[in-house]
């Protein structure tokens, strides 16, 4: 990573929900390598402080706080540790998500305990974060709260009707803190993307006409990378060259959905 890249967030401290492992680590490794302090949201302390040693590993500044995001007190928890940790908090990025939200599931099959878990993760957690970061976002003058939501709330899908009802309520949710926090200097967008995971290239070795047919979609013919495209994306919304871009959800996934 250049040098330029690096002091991009140099001095920030950032927190990144569902961080353990897959996308939410990638981010946690980018934006560490952009200069940002990290507080690592984690369910579980294992998976996060994996992800810990591997910043450290590079030289980064990073602490893990674990617990259930969907739940208020673990929310605030991480909010207050970036705090007494590292004197601030600048960026949020709410990368959580139910390990149902991947799951084919028709209508039909889905539980109201299994619904309920899905709107815990994605929306329940980005309320309780929304109001335990706004005043040290807001303090920052140079806040930053980002979600990821996905390209199923821009199209639909029929894999899973509640993953793609909860991604469009994020969606909604980033538009409106966008237009609430604006006069406060805060920036709020979320980010589509289309990354490879552990768990999609697993998939991908049982179902190879799947990703024949999902890679024919995108336009650059490939998956993104969790730390270098996604993670890229969202250092370049978190830094200064992106200051003026707020209300936006923007699709990082290759050219799979151009119809904005």
């Amino acid at each position: 990573m250049s040098k330029t890249m690096f002091s991009l967030l140099q001095g920030r401290t950032a927190l990144v929900t569902g961080a353990g492992g897959g996308i939410g680590r990638g981010l946690a490794l980018a934006l560490a390598g952009a200069g940002a302090n990290v507080v690592i949201a984690a369910r579980r302390a294992e998976t996060g402080d994996e992800t810990r040693a591997l910043i450290e590993a590079e030289g980064g500044r990073a602490i893990c706080c674990a617990g259930d995001v969907a739940e208020r007190a673990a929310v605030q928890r991480a909010v207050d540790a970036a705090l007494q940790h590292f004197g601030g908090l600048d960026i949020v990025v709410h990368n959580a998500s139910s390990g149902l939200s991947g799951q084919p599931m028709p209508c039909e099959d889905i539980t109201d305990a299994g619904f309920d878990e899905q709107c815990g993760v994605a929306l329940d957690a980005a309320f309780h974060l929304a109001q335990a970061a706004f005043e040290p976002l807001h303090a920052s003058g140079r806040g930053r709260f980002i979600i990821l939501s996905s390209a199923q709330a821009l199209h639909g899908g029929a894999m899973n009707p509640v993953y793609a009802a909860v991604k469009n309520a994020q969606r909604g949710m980033a538009k409106a803190l966008a237009r609430e926090w604006g006069p406060h200097g805060i920036t709020v967008n979320a980010i589509a993307p289309a990354a490879g995971t552990d768990a999609t290239e697993a998939y991908f070795e049982r179902n190879p006409q799947v990703r024949d047919q999902l890679l024919g979609s995108i336009a650059l013919r490939r998956m993104g990378d969790m730390r270098e495209d996604i993670g890229g994306a969202v250092v370049a919304l978190c830094s200064d060259l992106m200051r003026f871009v707020t209300g936006q959800i923007i699709p990082v996934d290759g050219g799979a959905y151009t119809a904005l």
